[in-house]
C-alpha cells in the first residue's frame, strides 16, 4: 500500500494551523468603521426574521391561574366588598358584613356606616370612630376588608380572544389580558393599552414600564370597564451582543437609539452598535461606540446589531507539569514565549529543555482536520457499490467496522501541542491568551504502546534500539504496521523509524507502533491509515479496527 510521506502529514497537522492563527489575529484586530449615515451598505447582515416582539413572553397563562384578592392600602371600598368588623370590651361582637347598594354596612346598635370610597389603610379608624360615638368608654374595634367584589370587564382591541372576562375588582390589568390570550403579538401594542370607563380613559398602561422597571398602574376596576389594547406602533430589530434580541415597539416617527438599548440591554462586552437604513431606494450604515449614541434617532424600518470587541491589554498564561511556581502568570499582550519561560520556577525534577506550548485554537483545527477526514470516510463507505451479492456482503460487514472505528476517533479530543523545531527558535513566538506550557519532569523511563502485545513502561537503557524495546513489550501484533513506528520526543516533537532502521531513543521518548489496515479486507485502507496518523500525532492515542 503506497503510504502518504510523513513530512506531508505533518504538514497538514501543523502547517495550516498557523494559517488559522494568522487569519484569527487579522479578525480579532479588525477595527470597526466610524461612518456616518452616508456609506452606502456594505458587508452587513441582519436577520430579524423569527424574532419575538419585546413583551411577548408575558402572556403564557401565568398571570391568569390566579386571581389577586389581597388589598392595596389606596384601594377604595365598593359596593359588594365584604368587611369583617370585630368589637369587644363593653359589648362583644364578630360580623361580616357587605357593603350594601347605598355604600353603607349596617352594625346592630350602631347603625349604617358609610364605606363605600374609603381607602384600605383608612377602613380600620373610620369604623373605630363611627363606634366610638355610641360606646365611647371599654370598647375596641378591628375592621378589615375580607374580600372585594367580582367584577366583568370587557378586554377588547389586538388580543387574542376579545370578550368579557371576570375576576375581582383588585385584579390587575394583567390578569384580563391574560384571560383574553393576550396581547396579539402581530397586531398589538405593549406600549399603548387604555383603560376605559363610561367612554372616558381613566389611565394608560405601558407593559415596556412594567418589563423594566416593574411599574404596573394600581388599578380598581369595575363592573363595564374596558381594557383596549390599541394597533402595535412601529418596530426595529435588535440583535447581536445583547440580552434581549428582539422587535421593539416605539410611538411616533423616531425614537431614540439608547432607549431601544435600554430594553435591549446590552451585554457588559459589547462596545459598538451597527444600524442599517433604508431610505428612497437607498441603504446606508451607522456605526457608533455604544458611548457615542447621543443624536442618534432610530427610524422605522431601521435595524441594529450590537457587537463588541473582547480588547485586552493582558493574557493569562497557564503553568502546569514539574515547576514550583503558581498555576498562573498575567503577561502583557504580544509577551512572547521567553518571557514566560522566564516566570517559571523549576525544580530539581524539571526537564526544562523539553517544554511544550499548548493553545486551545490549535487543539480546534485539530478536531476540524480530524472531522473532515473522518466526515469523507464516512461518505466513501456510504457510496461504496458491488456488483457482487458476496462482494455486498463483505462490504456492509466492512462498513460496519469502519463506522465503529469513525465513532471512536470522533470521541477524540486533540492536545493542540505547538511542535518547536527547536526550544530556541520558540523563544520569540508570540504568546496568546489561554496557552497553556506543560515542564516535563525528568524522566528516565520509556513508553511503548499500540500494536504490541504487552504495552508497558521500560527502563531507559542507553544505545539500546527500538526493537529491543518492542521485544520487551512481547513484539508486534499481528495488526502492527512494523514498516512506521512513532517516536514522540520528550519535547514533543515526533520522529518515524522503520524495520531495519536506526533511532537514537533518550529518556522519556515514547513509542507508538501503528496498526496496519489489510489492504485486502478493507476496500478504504488507505484512507484509514492516514486517520489513524491524525489521531496519534495530534492526540498521541493509537485507535485501531
Amino acid at each position: 500500500m503506497k503510504r502518504t510521506p510523513f513530512y506531508i502529514l505533518l504538514f497538514i497537522l501543523t502547517g495550516n494551523l498557523w494559517a488559522s492563527e494568522d487569519s484569527e489575529s487579522s479578525n480579532r484586530n479588525a477595527t470597526p468603521s466610524t461612518d456616518r449615515m452616508e456609506r452606502p451598505y456594505q458587508a452587513f447582515s441582519l436577520n430579524a426574521e423569527g424574532l419575538p416582539i419585546y413583551g411577548s413572553q408575558l402572556f403564557q397563562g401565568d398571570f391568569r391561574d390566579l386571581s389577586f384578592s389581597g388589598f392595596n392600602p389606596h384601594y377604595q371600598v365598593s359596593v359588594g366588598d365584604i368587611v369583617q368588623v370585630m368589637i369587644w370590651g363593653a359589648m362583644e361582637s364578630s360580623l361580616e358584613l357587605t357593603v350594601d347598594p347605598q355604600g353603607n354596612i349596617f352594625i346592630p346598635r350602631v347603625g349604617p356606616v358609610k364605606v363605600q370610597g374609603v381607602r384600605n389603610d383608612e377602613l380600620n379608624n373610620m369604623i373605630s370612630n363611627r363606634v366610638s360615638e355610641v360606646y365611647s368608654d371599654n370598647i375596641e374595634v378591628y375592621a378589615n376588608l375580607r374580600s372585594s367584589q367580582t367584577v366583568k370587564v370587557f378586554v377588547s382591541g389586538f388580543v387574542q380572544k376579545p370578550g368579557l372576562y371576570q375576576g375581582f375588582s383588585s385584579d390587575s390589568v394583567l390578569y384580563y389580558l391574560d384571560q383574553a390570550g393576550g396581547v396579539d403579538p402581530e397586531r398589538g401594542s405593549y406600549r399603548e393599552i387604555s383603560i376605559i370607563r363610561q367612554n372616558e380613559v381613566r389611565k394608560q398602561v405601558n407593559l415596556y414600564d412594567f418589563l423594566q422597571k416593574g411599574v404596573l398602574p394600581i388599578t380598581q376596576f369595575q363592573d363595564g370597564d374596558v381594557i383596549l389594547v390599541e394597533a402595535r406602533g412601529n418596530v426595529v430589530p435588535v440583535i447581536g451582543n445583547v440580552t434581549n434580541s428582539a422587535l421593539f415597539e416605539f410611538s411616533g416617527e423616531d425614537v431614540p437609539l439608547s432607549r431601544i438599548l435600554q430594553y435591549a440591554a446590552p451585554n457588559p462586552d459589547a462596545t459598538a452598535v451597527t444600524v442599517r437604513r433604508y431610505a428612497r431606494g437607498n441603504q446606508s450604515t451607522l456605526v457608533r461606540s455604544l458611548d457615542e449614541l447621543e443624536g442618534v434617532m432610530l427610524r422605522p424600518g431601521d435595524q441594529v446589531r450590537v457587537s463588541g470587541r473582547h480588547v485586552s491589554k493582558n493574557i493569562l498564561i497557564n503553568f502546569t507539569g514539574e515547576h514550583e511556581g503558581p498555576g498562573y502568570q498575567v503577561l502583557p499582550k504580544g509577551a512572547r514565549f521567553r518571557e514566560a519561560v522566564d516566570l517559571i520556577v523549576s525544580s530539581a525534577y524539571s526537564d526544562m529543555e523539553s517544554l511544550h506550548l499548548y493553545r486551545e485554537s490549535v487543539a480546534k483545527r485539530q478536531k476540524e482536520l480530524l472531522e473532515q477526514s473522518l466526515d469523507n470516510l464516512e461518505r466513501s463507505i456510504v457510496g461504496a457499490t458491488s456488483s457482487l451479492m458476496e462482494e455486498a456482503q463483505l462490504r456492509r460487514i466492512e462498513a460496519e467496522i469502519v463506522q465503529g472505528f469513525i465513532e471512536r476517533a470522533r470521541n477524540v479530543e486533540p492536545r493542540g501541542q505547538i511542535l518547536f523545531e527547536s526550544l530556541d527558535r520558540a523563544m520569540d513566538l508570540t504568546l496568546r491568551d489561554g496557552d497553556t506550557i506543560y515542564i516535563p519532569s525528568k524522566n528516565e523511563l520509556v513508553n511503548i504502546h499500540g500494536e504490541v502485545k504487552y504495552p508497558n513502561t521500560q527502563t531507559f537503557r542507553d544505545g539500546e534500539r527500538v526493537s529491543h524495546y518492542i521485544e520487551r513489550a512481547g513484539g508486534f501484533t499481528e495488526n502492527a504496521d512494523e514498516r512506521d513506528i512513532i517516536i514522540i520526543r520528550t519535547n514533543g516533537f515526533i520522529d518515524t523509524v522503520g524495520r531495519g532502521r536506526r533511532a537514537t531513543l533518550n529518556p522519556g521518548d515514547e513509542i507508538i507502533v501503528m496498526p496496519k489496515p489489510d489492504e485486502k479486507r478493507f476496500l478504504f485502507a488507505r484512507e484509514i491509515s492516514t486517520i489513524i496518523y491524525q489521531v496519534a500525532l495530534s492526540a498521541r492515542v493509537v485507535i485501531g479496527l
